[in-house]
């Protein structure tokens, strides 16, 4: 059986398994017995672009006495993103709650229109939500300079909907479904209103799973000036290519 390695952001971890990156992420959200309901975000990996442990992969990644395969083995829950080389990630798969699967390769990122301010949603090291005037490249280059006491090693975030607000925070929110608006708005206005500021914290704590309708334009993940774009598809791709998991992506499942 094949060897597919992966590099899971919900939760953090390392993980080799047996099944591939549409069965491995239908099983991250909903188990063997689909008693699970769970989004699930993660990258496949070079497996000979990292330093693995072969000898242990070999002891554990045994198929079942049925025959059934390895659905997962850990190899790794603690600081795993900031030592998987950015050249070692492949392709990067979304998952809703209800297992099903979107595939996502990496793009040159090239802004689609000028933003005053920005909203992003890290995923690792931390799950702040954090609005910036600083573009998604700056925002890494930022946080990931470690001449200064405040930064991490590697980012992964997604840049998500600001629409009007991210240009005029006074505009009316319309359907943005972000929990307490008045407080995002208020982050906003303050970012907007200060010469010197940066960033500012939304929320310290993701508290519910992503809504994946807010996506802006996609996932970053990145290091100083390198990085990886993964662009989210566009509204016509949603509702034709991947009509399936969009519709899936925009229930709320139970």
């Amino acid at each position: 059986m094949e060897k597919h390695y992966y590099l899971v952001a919900t939760p953090e971890s390392l993980i080799v398994s047996h099944l591939s990156p549409f069965e491995f992420g239908n099983y991250m959200a909903v188990g063997t017995k689909k008693n699970l309901r769970a989004q699930s975000v993660f990258f496949e990996i070079d497996p000979n672009k990292v330093e693995l442990p072969d000898h242990y992969v070999n002891q554990k990644l045994i198929p079942y006495e049925n025959g059934e395969p390895k659905r997962s083995v850990y190899l790794s829950i603690y600081r795993v993103f900031e030592t998987v080389p950015l050249e070692a990630l492949l392709k990067l798969y979304l998952v809703t709650d209800d297992g099903k699967v979107l595939e996502i390769s990496d793009s040159e990122y090239q802004p689609a229109k000028k933003k005053d301010i920005h909203l992003y949603q890290q995923y690792n090291p931390f799950s702040t939500m954090v609005a910036s005037k600083l573009s998604p490249p700056e925002f890494i280059k930022f946080l990931t300079d470690i001449s200064k006491p405040v930064s991490v090693p590697k980012l992964f975030f997604v840049e998500l909907q600001l629409n009007d607000l991210a240009n005029d925070p006074l505009l009316p929110i319309k359907n943005l479904p972000y929990r307490n608006p008045a407080h995002l708005r208020e982050c906003l206005i303050k970012l907007h209103q200060s010469d010197e500021r940066r960033t500012k914290t939304v929320l310290r704590v993701r508290q519910s799973e992503l809504p994946y309708r807010t996506i802006e334009n996609g996932f970053f993940i990145g290091e100083n000036e390198h990085y990886k774009f993964y662009p989210f598809p566009d509204q016509h791709a949603l509702e034709s290519t991947y009509f399936s998991w969009w519709r899936s992506a925009l229930e709320q499942h139970f």
